[in-house]
C-alpha cells in the first residue's frame, strides 16, 4: 500500500509544475508592452521649415514649422551669424540641460544649421584683424630678403593703388582665375596684347567693337 504522505507530496509537485507551465504560457501569449524611453533618450534633433525669418521684437529668432506628427509653429533662437531665409529647411537641437537653466519644460530648441538653403545668402562681413593707417604720402612696401622692392600699396585721389615694382611679373595658378568688377579696363602702354588658349576664346557682350 502506498504511503499517503509520499502521494500527497507527489501531488503537490505535479500541481506546482502545472501552475508553472500555465504561468509560462500566459507570459508567452501576453503582448509585450512598449517601454517609453527615458527623458535622456528623447529625440534631441529635429528638421523644420523656416516660415518667418524676422521676429517682431526679438533678434536672433526665426519661426519654424514642424509637420510631424501634427503641424505646429514656434519661434526658435538661432546661432549667432547663421543666415536663415524663409523656405529653408533648418536643423534644430535641444540641449539636455535646458531645464536645469531655467526652462520649465526643458524644451528649448536651437537652430544650428541650414539643410536646404536656396535663397541668396547675405554677404558675411569680415572683421579686421589688424589696421595700418596710411597718410597720403605713405605706402606699404613688400621687399625681398635682399632688400629688393616687390610690391607697393598706396592710395591717391582715384582710390587704392597696388603697384608691382618688378618690370616683369608672372602670375601662375593651378586652378581657375576669375576677375570680377563693375568695369574692367586693360591697357598696354607699349607693345601688343597677346591672348593664347588651348580651347575656344569666347567674347560675350551687347556690342563688340573692334578697332
Amino acid at each position: 500500500m502506498d504511503d499517503p504522505t509520499q502521494a500527497a507530496a507527489e501531488g503537490d509537485a505535479i500541481t506546482e509544475q502545472a501552475s508553472a507551465d500555465a504561468t509560462l504560457e500566459e507570459l508567452l501569449e501576453r503582448p509585450v508592452a512598449r517601454r517609453e524611453p527615458p527623458a535622456a533618450q528623447r529625440s534631441t534633433c529635429l528638421v523644420g521649415e523656416c516660415v518667418d525669418d524676422r521676429h517682431p521684437s526679438l533678434q536672433g529668432r526665426i519661426r519654424v514649422r514642424l509637420s510631424d506628427p501634427d503641424p505646429r509653429e514656434r519661434w526658435v533662437p538661432r546661432l549667432q551669424g547663421l543666415a536663415v531665409r524663409v523656405g529653408d529647411r533648418v536643423l534644430m537641437i535641444r540641449p539636455d540641460n535646458s531645464a536645469a537653466w531655467g526652462e520649465e519644460t526643458g524644451d528649448e530648441w536651437i537652430v544650428t544649421g541650414v539643410v536646404d538653403g536656396f535663397a541668396k545668402r547675405p554677404r558675411v562681413e569680415k572683421q579686421a584683424a589688424a589696421n595700418i593707417e596710411l597718410q597720403p604720402d605713405e605706402a606699404v612696401r613688400v621687399v625681398s630678403r635682399e632688400g629688393q622692392a616687390l610690391l607697393e600699396l598706396s592710395h591717391d585721389q582715384d582710390g587704392p593703388v597696388v603697384r608691382l615694382l618688378e618690370p616683369d611679373v608672372r602670375v601662375e595658378l593651378a586652378g581657375k582665375l576669375a576677375i570680377k568688377a563693375n568695369q574692367i579696363e586693360l591697357e598696354a602702354e607699349q607693345g601688343e596684347v597677346s591672348i593664347k588658349a588651348s580651347a575656344d576664346v569666347v567674347v560675350r557682350g551687347e556690342v563688340v567693337r573692334l578697332n
